[in-house]
Protein backbone atom coordinates (compact mmCIF):
# COMPACT_ATOMS: atom_id res chain seq x y z
CA UNK A 1 0.00 0.00 0.00
CA UNK A 2 1.36 3.42 -0.99
CA UNK A 3 1.95 6.09 1.69
CA UNK A 4 -0.94 8.13 0.21
CA UNK A 5 -3.29 5.12 0.36
CA UNK A 6 -2.24 4.42 3.96
CA UNK A 7 -2.87 8.07 4.85
CA UNK A 8 -6.33 7.97 3.25
CA UNK A 9 -7.27 4.74 5.01
CA UNK A 10 -6.20 6.19 8.36
CA UNK A 11 -8.18 9.41 7.90
CA UNK A 12 -11.21 7.52 6.60
CA UNK A 13 -11.25 5.37 9.75
CA UNK A 14 -11.54 8.61 11.73
CA UNK A 15 -15.16 8.88 10.58
CA UNK A 16 -16.14 5.21 10.81
CA UNK A 17 -19.83 4.72 11.67
CA UNK A 18 -20.35 8.50 11.72
CA UNK A 19 -22.89 10.26 9.51
CA UNK A 20 -23.24 13.45 11.57
CA UNK A 21 -20.54 15.08 13.69
CA UNK A 22 -21.67 17.86 16.04
CA UNK A 23 -18.94 20.13 17.36
CA UNK A 24 -19.70 21.68 20.75
CA UNK A 25 -17.71 23.79 23.19
CA UNK A 26 -17.42 27.16 24.85
CA UNK A 27 -16.48 30.40 23.19
CA UNK A 28 -12.93 31.20 22.14
CA UNK A 29 -11.64 27.62 21.81
CA UNK A 30 -11.44 27.51 18.00
CA UNK A 31 -14.52 25.33 17.53
CA UNK A 32 -15.52 26.81 14.16
CA UNK A 33 -12.02 26.38 12.75
CA UNK A 34 -11.90 22.83 14.11
CA UNK A 35 -15.20 21.99 12.39
CA UNK A 36 -13.84 23.29 9.09
CA UNK A 37 -10.57 21.35 9.47
CA UNK A 38 -12.52 18.16 10.17
CA UNK A 39 -14.50 18.83 6.99
CA UNK A 40 -11.25 19.06 5.06
CA UNK A 41 -10.04 15.81 6.62
CA UNK A 42 -13.28 14.09 5.61
CA UNK A 43 -13.01 15.29 2.00
CA UNK A 44 -9.36 14.22 1.90
CA UNK A 45 -10.45 10.72 2.91
CA UNK A 46 -12.86 10.49 -0.02
CA UNK A 47 -16.13 11.50 1.66
CA UNK A 48 -18.78 13.91 0.40
CA UNK A 49 -18.68 16.27 3.36
CA UNK A 50 -20.77 19.29 4.35
CA UNK A 51 -19.88 21.79 7.09
CA UNK A 52 -22.76 23.84 8.52
CA UNK A 53 -21.89 26.77 10.75
CA UNK A 54 -23.80 29.33 12.80
CA UNK A 55 -20.74 31.57 12.92
CA UNK A 56 -22.17 35.14 13.14
CA UNK A 57 -18.77 36.66 12.39
CA UNK A 58 -18.68 34.80 9.04
CA UNK A 59 -15.06 33.87 9.74
CA UNK A 60 -15.55 30.35 8.40
CA UNK A 61 -17.07 31.72 5.19
CA UNK A 62 -13.97 33.88 4.72
CA UNK A 63 -11.55 31.02 5.36
CA UNK A 64 -13.38 28.66 2.99
CA UNK A 65 -13.89 31.27 0.28
CA UNK A 66 -17.71 31.15 0.31
CA UNK A 67 -18.28 34.64 1.68
CA UNK A 68 -21.41 36.17 0.15
CA UNK A 69 -22.90 32.79 -0.77
CA UNK A 70 -26.45 32.34 0.49
CA UNK A 71 -26.76 28.60 0.02
CA UNK A 72 -24.69 25.43 0.33
CA UNK A 73 -21.58 26.00 -1.79
CA UNK A 74 -18.66 23.96 -3.05
CA UNK A 75 -15.48 25.18 -1.36
CA UNK A 76 -13.20 26.59 -4.09
CA UNK A 77 -9.56 25.58 -4.52
CA UNK A 78 -9.92 22.02 -3.22
CA UNK A 79 -8.40 18.97 -4.85
CA UNK A 80 -9.47 15.98 -2.76
CA UNK A 81 -10.67 12.45 -3.46
CA UNK A 82 -14.00 13.53 -1.92
CA UNK A 83 -15.75 16.90 -1.90
CA UNK A 84 -16.17 19.64 0.69
CA UNK A 85 -19.22 21.89 0.75
CA UNK A 86 -20.10 24.47 3.36
CA UNK A 87 -22.85 26.86 4.37
CA UNK A 88 -23.45 29.59 6.94
CA UNK A 89 -26.98 29.00 8.25
CA UNK A 90 -29.34 31.83 7.31
CA UNK A 91 -31.71 31.67 10.27
CA UNK A 92 -34.58 33.70 8.86
CA UNK A 93 -34.49 31.94 5.48
CA UNK A 94 -34.54 28.51 7.14
CA UNK A 95 -37.38 29.45 9.49
CA UNK A 96 -39.38 30.95 6.59
CA UNK A 97 -38.82 27.79 4.56
CA UNK A 98 -40.10 25.62 7.42
CA UNK A 99 -43.23 27.79 7.76
CA UNK A 100 -43.91 27.54 4.01
CA UNK A 101 -43.70 23.75 4.10
CA UNK A 102 -45.76 23.45 7.29
CA UNK A 103 -48.53 25.91 6.47
CA UNK A 104 -51.79 25.05 4.74
CA UNK A 105 -51.89 27.75 2.09
CA UNK A 106 -49.85 30.58 0.51
CA UNK A 107 -52.24 33.08 2.09
CA UNK A 108 -51.37 31.80 5.59
CA UNK A 109 -47.67 31.98 4.74
CA UNK A 110 -47.97 35.60 3.60
CA UNK A 111 -49.98 36.52 6.65
CA UNK A 112 -47.52 35.13 9.15
CA UNK A 113 -44.41 36.38 7.37
CA UNK A 114 -45.89 39.89 7.33
CA UNK A 115 -46.63 39.67 11.05
CA UNK A 116 -44.11 41.91 12.81
CA UNK A 117 -44.02 39.70 15.88
CA UNK A 118 -43.06 36.71 13.73
CA UNK A 119 -40.37 38.76 11.99
CA UNK A 120 -38.77 39.43 15.36
CA UNK A 121 -39.27 35.98 16.88
CA UNK A 122 -37.95 34.07 13.89
CA UNK A 123 -34.50 35.62 14.31
CA UNK A 124 -34.14 36.76 17.91
CA UNK A 125 -36.29 34.53 20.10
CA UNK A 126 -34.29 32.28 22.40
CA UNK A 127 -34.09 28.89 20.72
CA UNK A 128 -34.86 30.08 17.18
CA UNK A 129 -31.25 29.94 15.99
CA UNK A 130 -30.78 26.50 17.50
CA UNK A 131 -33.98 25.35 15.81
CA UNK A 132 -32.87 26.62 12.40
CA UNK A 133 -29.43 25.06 12.82
CA UNK A 134 -30.99 21.66 13.52
CA UNK A 135 -33.54 22.17 10.73
CA UNK A 136 -30.65 22.78 8.30
CA UNK A 137 -28.92 19.67 9.63
CA UNK A 138 -32.10 17.61 9.31
CA UNK A 139 -32.82 18.74 5.76
CA UNK A 140 -29.23 18.10 4.66
CA UNK A 141 -29.24 14.66 6.28
CA UNK A 142 -32.53 13.55 4.76
CA UNK A 143 -31.42 14.73 1.30
CA UNK A 144 -28.99 11.79 1.18
CA UNK A 145 -26.44 13.92 -0.68
CA UNK A 146 -23.65 13.69 1.92
CA UNK A 147 -21.59 10.97 3.54
CA UNK A 148 -20.84 13.21 6.51
CA UNK A 149 -22.35 16.44 7.86
CA UNK A 150 -20.44 18.48 10.43
CA UNK A 151 -22.43 20.98 12.48
CA UNK A 152 -20.62 23.85 14.18
CA UNK A 153 -22.85 24.90 17.07
CA UNK A 154 -22.95 28.36 18.67
CA UNK A 155 -20.93 28.79 21.86
CA UNK A 156 -23.19 28.26 24.84
CA UNK A 157 -22.83 28.65 28.55
CA UNK A 158 -23.94 25.03 28.66
CA UNK A 159 -23.65 22.78 25.63
CA UNK A 160 -26.90 21.10 26.51
CA UNK A 161 -28.74 24.44 26.10
CA UNK A 162 -28.26 24.07 22.36
CA UNK A 163 -29.85 20.64 22.35
CA UNK A 164 -32.81 21.61 24.53
CA UNK A 165 -33.58 24.89 22.76
CA UNK A 166 -35.88 23.49 20.03
CA UNK A 167 -38.05 21.75 22.65
CA UNK A 168 -38.33 25.02 24.57
CA UNK A 169 -39.27 26.84 21.38
CA UNK A 170 -41.95 24.25 20.58
CA UNK A 171 -43.28 24.54 24.15
CA UNK A 172 -43.67 28.29 23.70
CA UNK A 173 -45.82 27.71 20.62
CA UNK A 174 -47.74 24.86 22.21
CA UNK A 175 -51.52 24.59 22.16
CA UNK A 176 -51.65 25.23 25.90
CA UNK A 177 -49.98 28.62 25.53
CA UNK A 178 -51.35 29.69 22.17
CA UNK A 179 -55.00 29.24 23.06
CA UNK A 180 -54.79 32.01 25.67
CA UNK A 181 -53.92 34.58 23.05
CA UNK A 182 -56.23 33.65 20.18
CA UNK A 183 -59.11 35.83 19.13
CA UNK A 184 -62.59 34.44 19.65
CA UNK A 185 -63.10 31.90 16.90
CA UNK A 186 -65.05 28.66 16.69
CA UNK A 187 -66.27 29.10 20.24
CA UNK A 188 -62.88 29.91 21.74
CA UNK A 189 -62.30 33.03 23.80
CA UNK A 190 -58.76 34.35 24.11
CA UNK A 191 -57.28 36.35 26.95
CA UNK A 192 -57.23 39.45 24.74
CA UNK A 193 -60.97 39.30 24.26
CA UNK A 194 -61.50 38.74 27.97
CA UNK A 195 -59.39 41.77 28.77
CA UNK A 196 -61.33 43.92 26.32
CA UNK A 197 -64.70 42.63 27.50
CA UNK A 198 -63.88 43.16 31.16
CA UNK A 199 -63.04 46.77 30.56
CA UNK A 200 -59.48 46.59 31.91
CA UNK A 201 -58.35 49.44 29.71
CA UNK A 202 -55.69 50.59 32.12
CA UNK A 203 -53.78 47.30 31.84
CA UNK A 204 -53.93 47.49 28.06
CA UNK A 205 -52.74 51.09 28.09
CA UNK A 206 -49.70 50.09 30.10
CA UNK A 207 -48.96 47.26 27.68
CA UNK A 208 -49.36 49.62 24.73
CA UNK A 209 -46.97 52.12 26.30
CA UNK A 210 -44.39 49.41 26.80
CA UNK A 211 -44.78 47.52 23.54
CA UNK A 212 -46.59 49.74 21.06
CA UNK A 213 -50.26 50.21 20.29
CA UNK A 214 -50.42 47.32 17.84
CA UNK A 215 -48.66 44.77 20.03
CA UNK A 216 -51.81 43.14 21.44
CA UNK A 217 -53.33 42.83 17.97
CA UNK A 218 -50.11 41.40 16.52
CA UNK A 219 -49.78 38.95 19.40
CA UNK A 220 -53.33 37.70 19.05
CA UNK A 221 -53.06 37.38 15.28
CA UNK A 222 -49.71 35.62 15.57
CA UNK A 223 -50.92 32.89 17.87
CA UNK A 224 -54.04 32.38 15.77
CA UNK A 225 -52.22 31.83 12.47
CA UNK A 226 -49.48 29.57 13.89
CA UNK A 227 -52.24 27.10 14.76
CA UNK A 228 -51.68 25.72 11.26
CA UNK A 229 -48.11 24.66 11.91
CA UNK A 230 -47.51 24.50 15.67
CA UNK A 231 -48.09 20.71 15.73
CA UNK A 232 -45.58 20.30 12.89
CA UNK A 233 -43.09 22.34 14.88
CA UNK A 234 -43.52 19.92 17.77
CA UNK A 235 -43.20 16.91 15.43
CA UNK A 236 -40.00 18.33 14.00
CA UNK A 237 -38.39 18.64 17.44
CA UNK A 238 -39.18 14.96 18.02
CA UNK A 239 -37.45 14.11 14.74
CA UNK A 240 -34.46 16.25 15.79
CA UNK A 241 -34.19 14.28 19.01
CA UNK A 242 -34.25 10.95 17.22
CA UNK A 243 -31.53 12.14 14.87
CA UNK A 244 -29.33 13.46 17.69
CA UNK A 245 -29.42 10.23 19.72
CA UNK A 246 -28.78 8.04 16.67
CA UNK A 247 -25.65 5.83 16.97
CA UNK A 248 -24.33 7.43 13.76
CA UNK A 249 -24.53 10.94 15.26
CA UNK A 250 -21.30 11.65 17.12
CA UNK A 251 -20.37 14.61 19.29
CA UNK A 252 -16.94 16.24 19.33
CA UNK A 253 -16.08 18.48 22.27
CA UNK A 254 -13.54 21.24 21.60
CA UNK A 255 -11.65 22.84 24.47
CA UNK A 256 -8.32 24.50 25.19
CA UNK A 257 -5.48 24.32 27.70
CA UNK A 258 -6.92 26.95 30.04
CA UNK A 259 -7.96 25.52 33.37
CA UNK A 260 -11.33 27.32 33.23
CA UNK A 261 -12.03 25.92 29.75
CA UNK A 262 -11.14 22.40 30.86
CA UNK A 263 -13.51 22.70 33.83
CA UNK A 264 -16.22 23.94 31.48
CA UNK A 265 -15.54 21.04 29.10
CA UNK A 266 -15.80 18.58 32.00
CA UNK A 267 -19.34 19.81 32.68
CA UNK A 268 -20.17 19.69 28.96
CA UNK A 269 -19.01 16.07 28.66
CA UNK A 270 -21.11 14.99 31.62
CA UNK A 271 -24.23 16.74 30.31
CA UNK A 272 -23.82 15.29 26.82
CA UNK A 273 -23.47 11.69 27.93
CA UNK A 274 -26.10 12.00 30.67
CA UNK A 275 -28.63 13.09 28.06
CA UNK A 276 -28.03 10.02 25.91
CA UNK A 277 -25.87 11.58 23.19
CA UNK A 278 -22.73 9.89 21.88
CA UNK A 279 -19.60 11.82 22.85
CA UNK A 280 -16.80 10.26 20.81
CA UNK A 281 -13.96 12.79 20.67
CA UNK A 282 -12.42 15.60 22.66
CA UNK A 283 -10.03 18.02 20.97
CA UNK A 284 -7.55 19.99 23.03
CA UNK A 285 -6.99 22.87 20.65
CA UNK A 286 -3.97 25.18 20.61
CA UNK A 287 -1.94 22.78 22.69
CA UNK A 288 1.78 23.10 23.37
CA UNK A 289 3.67 23.44 20.05
CA UNK A 290 5.51 20.34 18.92
CA UNK A 291 8.89 21.79 19.72
CA UNK A 292 11.69 19.39 20.59
CA UNK A 293 14.44 20.25 23.01
CA UNK A 294 17.04 19.36 20.38
CA UNK A 295 15.67 22.18 18.26
CA UNK A 296 17.00 24.66 20.79
CA UNK A 297 20.43 24.99 19.25
CA UNK A 298 21.80 28.51 19.73
CA UNK A 299 25.54 28.42 19.17
CA UNK A 300 26.44 31.95 18.27
CA UNK A 301 25.89 35.30 19.92
CA UNK A 302 26.20 36.82 23.33
CA UNK A 303 26.33 34.11 26.02
CA UNK A 304 24.05 36.10 28.33
CA UNK A 305 21.44 36.37 25.56
CA UNK A 306 21.65 32.63 24.85
CA UNK A 307 21.24 31.83 28.55
CA UNK A 308 18.21 34.12 28.83
CA UNK A 309 16.55 32.57 25.76
CA UNK A 310 17.06 29.07 27.16
CA UNK A 311 15.65 30.16 30.53
CA UNK A 312 12.53 31.57 28.90
CA UNK A 313 12.13 28.45 26.80
CA UNK A 314 12.20 26.13 29.81
CA UNK A 315 9.81 28.38 31.73
CA UNK A 316 7.31 28.11 28.89
CA UNK A 317 7.83 24.36 28.70
CA UNK A 318 7.20 24.04 32.43
CA UNK A 319 4.00 26.07 32.02
CA UNK A 320 2.71 23.73 29.29
CA UNK A 321 3.83 20.63 31.19
CA UNK A 322 1.61 21.73 34.09
CA UNK A 323 -1.26 22.30 31.65
CA UNK A 324 -0.64 18.84 30.22
CA UNK A 325 -1.10 17.31 33.67
CA UNK A 326 -4.43 19.13 33.98
CA UNK A 327 -5.49 17.69 30.64
CA UNK A 328 -4.48 14.19 31.71
CA UNK A 329 -6.62 14.53 34.85
CA UNK A 330 -9.48 15.81 32.69
CA UNK A 331 -9.09 12.88 30.27
CA UNK A 332 -9.25 10.34 33.09
CA UNK A 333 -12.74 11.59 34.01
CA UNK A 334 -14.13 11.23 30.49
CA UNK A 335 -16.55 8.39 29.71
CA UNK A 336 -14.95 5.22 28.42
CA UNK A 337 -14.46 5.10 24.67
CA UNK A 338 -13.92 8.83 24.22
CA UNK A 339 -10.78 9.59 22.22
CA UNK A 340 -8.70 12.66 22.99
CA UNK A 341 -6.61 14.66 20.53
CA UNK A 342 -4.05 17.38 21.11
CA UNK A 343 -3.90 19.77 18.18
CA UNK A 344 -0.69 21.73 18.40
CA UNK A 345 -0.74 25.50 18.34
CA UNK A 346 0.01 27.31 15.09
CA UNK A 347 2.41 30.23 14.96
CA UNK A 348 0.27 32.08 12.40
CA UNK A 349 -3.55 32.29 12.49
CA UNK A 350 -5.42 30.00 10.09
CA UNK A 351 -6.88 32.19 7.36
CA UNK A 352 -7.42 30.00 4.28
CA UNK A 353 -7.91 26.47 2.96
CA UNK A 354 -4.17 25.78 3.08
CA UNK A 355 -4.14 26.53 6.80
CA UNK A 356 -7.10 24.19 7.34
CA UNK A 357 -5.22 21.45 5.47
CA UNK A 358 -2.28 21.85 7.86
CA UNK A 359 -4.64 21.65 10.81
CA UNK A 360 -6.29 18.54 9.36
CA UNK A 361 -2.85 16.96 9.06
CA UNK A 362 -2.12 17.64 12.74
CA UNK A 363 -5.43 16.09 13.72
CA UNK A 364 -4.59 13.05 11.65
CA UNK A 365 -1.09 12.79 13.14
CA UNK A 366 -2.59 12.60 16.64
CA UNK A 367 -5.16 9.97 15.61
Amino acid sequence: MSPRSEERTKSNSFFTDCKILICVGGGGVGKTTMAAALGVLAAQSGLKALVLTIDPSLRLAQILGIEGCSDISLVPGQSYPGTLKASVVNHKAVFDSFVRRASTSPEVVDRIQNNRLYQQLSTTLSGSQEFTALESLYQSHTSGLYDLIILDTPPAQHAIDFLQAPQKLAALFSEGVAKWFRKPEAGRTGIVAKLLNSGTRQALKILEMLTGADFIRELSDFFMIIENWQSKLHDRTVEFQRLLVSPTTHFALVTSFEEAKLSEAQVFSQEITKSGYHLKRVFLNRAFPNWHLDALQIKAGNEKVVTEIKRLFFEWKLFYDLRQKLFELFSQKLPSGVQTYRVAEFIMPISDLNGLEKMALRIQEDS
